[in-house]
């Protein structure tokens, strides 16, 4: 929805390494999301049930959790606070991601919902958490370079007059003022649909699961077009259908009885909010429902929020919404990066009187699929004959601009003549690449000499 337009400018995709699959939908994008659940800390999930579920991700909170889903990618959620001692706090944070090394997973989290005042051990601050997700995100890439990295998913909120939230579009364009583009390989948010359906227009209303959309414009906005992750969202189940009498006059209900819908509700929003995403979001990946199980946490008091979330009920049996997601349709990511290249133009003119080497443009690579975790090779395409393109620099990571320089001496013939760069890279054995097409244009007016 918010993808930049190209300008003088053909970009050619070459993705035929790539298996593809058939779709009954002609402009559904390629397949790039992935299907996960929250599974409770201290409790015991029979990985069948995972299955059953049809989920390829879990979230977890405790790095031992992993094992008992050995065929499942892992996000694991490292609550981490501001440091008052960086040293001992890089020290901490080596230690937990060197320990997480043989435990399966495969991203984690860093922190959860930081422009909230009960996540933070002050007012939020952007700044702030910039300078800890920086520093976490260096140390652990010290330690594990093939673990990714996500920021903290933000709380969907509206700033309040004691600054005890803080909207989450401020927080992140003040996150993204602050560069913390670089120091994420995918942006963490919790687009909860709050008690909207998941396609209710976010321009017209302003809490609800499209809000992400909003997200994504300031990410492009500075420039950073890597995926956004939804690591936690979902819609609360009305007690009520269960027995259970929770409201506002209840402190562990209250402010969250606005957010009540009906299980028939609860279970067509999930499931309409992942086809919404596959079919509207090509630069969302992995999405976890928020929660399998909590229900089932017995220190939980009975009308707290957490509980009613939850696709589980109290005794185990399935709800309503477990068994639509159960049954929904899927098209699973392949986990693969998806290069895009960007450019305004990227041609020049040249005069056949005075040839020297000159600028053709600069262009900026990008990841709009799963976090890419090896350099990219970029290489101009040259034959015997003139002109000749050189590029710089020639190894580069998503993000990175390359300047490209054009050198038409030998040049004899007027005309227009196409130039290539190619950006490729081999991952697990299979190649990616991606190739942008520029032109030089030369007569034999003396102009420009």
């Amino acid at each position: 929805m918010f993808r930049r337009r190209l300008c003088c400018l053909i970009v050619i995709l070459v993705c035929s390494a790539l298996s593809q699959a058939s779709y009954t939908r002609a402009d559904r994008p390629p397949p790039h999301l992935g299907y996960g659940i929250h599974i409770a800390p201290n409790t015991h999930v029979e990985p069948g049930l995972v299955n059953a579920l049809g989920m390829d991700w879990v979230k977890i909170y405790e790095p031992g959790q992993a094992a008992s889903y050995p065929n499942k990618h892992v996000l694991y959620r490292m609550d981490l606070r501001w440091p008052t001692d960086w040293p001992a706090f890089k020290a901490q944070v080596a230690s937990h991601a060197s320990g997480l090394a043989g435990l399966h997973i495969d991203a984690v989290e860093i922190g959860n919902e930081p422009n909230l005042v009960n996540e933070w051990v002050h007012n939020p601050n952007a700044w702030e958490y910039v300078q800890m997700l920086r520093v976490a995100y260096t140390t652990i890439k010290n330690v594990n370079p093939n673990i990714i990295v996500v920021s903290a998913g933000l709380a969907p909120t509206l700033t309040t007059p004691d600054r005890t939230a803080v909207n989450d579009l401020a927080f992140a364009e003040e996150m993204l003022g602050n560069g913390a583009g670089k120091w994420f390989d995918a942006f963490g948010y919790h687009p909860y649909g709050y008690n909207l359906p998941p396609e209710a227009d976010p321009n017209k209303n302003q809490l609800v699961f499209r809000r992400v959309e909003r997200i994504r414009a300031l990410m492009e906005k500075y420039g950073v077009y890597k995926q956004v992750w939804l690591t936690e969202f979902g819609w609360l189940r009305d007690p009520a259908e269960d027995g259970v009498t929770c409201d506002d006059n209840n402190p562990e209900f209250k402010g969250f009885a606005w957010l009540r819908v009906s299980g028939e509700q609860q279970a067509n929003y999930l499931v309409r909010a992942f086809q919404y995403a596959d079919e509207n979001w090509p630069w969302v990946g992995p999405m976890f429902v928020w929660n399998l199980n909590w229900h089932q946490q017995t220190w939980l008091n009975m009308c707290s929020h957490q509980r009613w979330f939850s696709l589980l009920r109290l005794n185990g049996e399935q709800t309503l919404a477990f068994k639509k997601l159960q049954a929904m349709e899927r098209h699973y990511s392949d986990y693969r990066p998806r290069l895009e290249l960007h450019a305004d133009a990227l041609s020049v003119q040249v005069s056949l009187a005075c040839l020297r080497r000159m600028p053709l443009g600069k262009f900026t690579i990008e990841n709009v699929g799963y976090p890419l975790p090896v350099a990219l090779t970029v290489e101009p395409v040259n034959g015997a004959a003139p002109p000749f393109v050189e590029v710089s620099p020639t190894s580069a990571r998503p993000g990175d601009t390359i300047n490209v320089f054009i050198n038409p001496l030998g040049l004899e013939i007027p005309g227009q003549y196409p130039v290539y760069i190619n950006v490729k890279a081999q991952i697990d054995g299979r190649p990616i690449s991606q190739s942008i097409q520029g032109y030089v244009v030369a007569d034999q007016t003396a102009a420009g000499c």
